[in-house]
């Protein structure tokens, strides 16, 4: 009997600590790969939901339906706020989000599919709101324990307050963590403890599941080097295969599902690879990216449900005898209109916002026009903190790390929680000096790892973002030779002259280093900090209305580029 529920079809499978030290040393074993069950619905991904139920085995009992909810990349948005549409090439806005209607939308489905429904988060949680920032993640744990949530993997932001503090927090949850491939060790250390259980086995339905998780190992380039500090990762693909022949072979699971937080496009190549047959569906996360279909062609399905608590995904699957038979998958838009506000939820979120709401809620200035991100070269949001930071630092170039967080902000106030979700907490600026050769190579890397057709090399968020620059570019191009042509100011650049740069500090870098940008000259650290910039400028300019300007032109796309995933026919929208 399940404790949290008390159905007696619904058990849970909680590794002892002999398990642990058992399957820590199976790490070594070559272990066998299953192969896909076949007769999958997943070609198109249609909505054939209620034809499914309504079938006389499933209504019989003979073929039992299992339900999982996903969320992710929730970056602490606690409220409803505005939402980004792609409809025809034009961006539509909804409002859309907040805890309180997440929880509705899982109480609903947990209603028509009682006891034999899951509710998962894979990753970035935590972080970048103003409520959740200032109490260190700490506001987020009751509220996500009052939405009902079953299980949770870390993302990469999941060590922004360090991995103690992350550890501490994932151990508040009423519901389990799971991640495959992070362990605590120094650099160099090729393996050590892992930090959190590295599978969960849970039974619903007479049906027994096994998750695995996998953390982006690119967190120890992509974030701040002091927030990971005595955590290491292995690759995903590396650890894959055993963990599946020890959930189906001691186990006894059904069924494998696989938790990852790693990128679409490395989700699509990770679902290819052979060490990952036997796994039957994968929920990623990391790249806001928004399947309203599954991603099929590799070991398994791959979906990715938005974010910001914008969107849950829906997976139905129906199994028989231990069998998948079929599935369902659906993106549900957590759209105001649709659902309602948990009133239960709703008071957890005002009381967890209560201490802070006088220092968030403080206006700094006014936008006339959305400032908002998704598009990949160039974004009005980041035109406004870059402009910021060089006004304040009074350089030639201002830059800004792509980031892919950040809701989008209305018209109207520019608040001090808008700052909390935009950027992760303030820092120092820093300044230096960079010849043109330098910046015009930094770029080309900075390219690479935003458009390389090696899905395994796109390791970080989307382009760096630019104050006193254009740039023009052929993403199409091999590494090393996008870059067409830049201007400085208005000026083309020249290589051997020296311009001034200047961009916020990511703590524990070398202090010759800004935003990647290597071995600049006369590097020194500002009084000011970044959200000390941004609130500057909005006091000289107390109303802004940023848009696309192209500080970024492709010469091989129209329009605002969004993100794709190549090989695949998915784009945003």
């Amino acid at each position: 009997m399940c404790q949290q529920c008390g159905d007696q079809n619904h058990v849970e499978k909680k590794l002892t600590r002999r398990d642990m030290l058992k399957y820590m040393g199976a790490w070594g074993i070559t272990a066998g790969a299953s192969t896909l069950v076949s007769g999958l619905a997943g070609a198109a991904g249609l909505d054939r939901l209620d034809e499914i139920t309504k079938s006389g085995a499933v209504k019989s009992g003979k073929v039992k339906q299992l339900t999982f909810l996903q969320t992710t990349d929730i970056h602490g948005q606690l409220l409803t706020h505005p939402e980004l549409f792609v409809d025809n090439g034009q961006i539509k806005w909804r409002n859309t989000g907040g805890m309180s209607r997440i929880a509705t939308v899982f109480n609903q489905v947990k209603r028509e599919n009682p006891g034999r429904t899951m509710a998962i988060d894979t990753g970035d949680c935590f972080e970048h709101s103003g409520t959740v920032t200032l109490s260190k993640g700490e506001a987020m744990v009751p509220i996500m324990n009052k939405v009902g949530y079953d299980l949770a993997l870390p993302g990469n932001w999941e060590v922004e307050y360090g991995p103690q503090r992350m550890v501490y927090l994932m151990n508040k949850y009423n519901f389990p963590v799971v991640c495959s491939n992070m362990y605590w060790g120094e650099d160099g250390a090729v393996d050590g403890p892992d930090i959190f259980p590295p599978f969960y086995v849970k039974e619903m339905a007479g049906v027994r599941i096994g998750f695995i998780g996998h953390n982006d190992p690119f967190t120890k380039i992509r974030q701040h080097p002091s927030y990971h500090e005595g955590i290491q990762f292995r690759q995903p693909v590396d650890a894959t295969a055993k963990l599946v022949e020890i959930l189906k072979t001691e186990y006894k699971c059904d069924l494998v599902i696989m938790l990852a937080h790693l990128g679409l496009a490395q989700q699509v190549h990770l679902a290819k690879q052979p060490q990952t047959a036997g796994v039957d569906f994968l929920l990623g996360g990391d790249t806001h990216e928004r399947t309203y279909e599954p991603i099929v062609g590799g070991n398994m399905p791959v979906v990715e449900p938005g974010s910001f608590g914008s969107f849950v995904g829906r997976l139905d699957v129906f199994v028989e005898d231990g069998k998948l038979k079929d599935y369902n998958y659906k993106l549900i838009v957590v759209d105001e209109h649709k659902y309602k506000e948990d009133h239960e939820v709703k008071k957890v979120v005002e009381r967890e916002r209560a201490p802070y709401a006088s220092i968030i809620d403080r206006k700094l200035g006014e936008s006339k026009d959305y400032l908002y991100r998704y598009s990949v070269l160039e974004t009005p949001m980041d035109n406004l903190i870059t402009d910021a930071i060089a006004d304040a630092a009074s350089v030639d170039i201002g830059i800004s790390n792509g980031y892919r967080y950040g809701a989008p902000i209305s018209p109207g106030p520019i608040t001090v929680d808008h700052l909390y979700c935009m950027l992760p907490p303030a820092t120092n600026l820093k300044r230096g000096i960079a010849t043109g050769k330098q910046i015009w190579d930094w770029l080309e890397v900075e390219l690479e790892n935003v458009f390389a057709t090696d899905a395994t090399k796109r390791n970080g968020g989307w382009l760096i973002r630019l104050s006193g620059m254009e740039l023009v570019v052929t993403l199409g191009n091999t590494k090393g030779s996008r870059v067409q042509s830049i201007k400085v100011r208005g000026q083309d650049i020249q290589l051997d002259k020296e311009y001034t740069v200047a961009g916020s500090e990511r703590e524990g870098e070398p202090m010759h280093v800004i935003w990647r940008l290597k071995n600049l000259k006369n590097v020194e650290r500002m009084a000011i900090t970044n959200y000390d910039a941004i609130e500057m400028f909005l006091q000289k300019h107390p109303v802004v209305d940023y848009k696309i300007e192209g500080r970024v032109v492709a010469t091989d796309a129209q329009g605002l580029v969004f993100s794709d995933v190549p090989g695949t026919n998915y784009r945003f929208r």
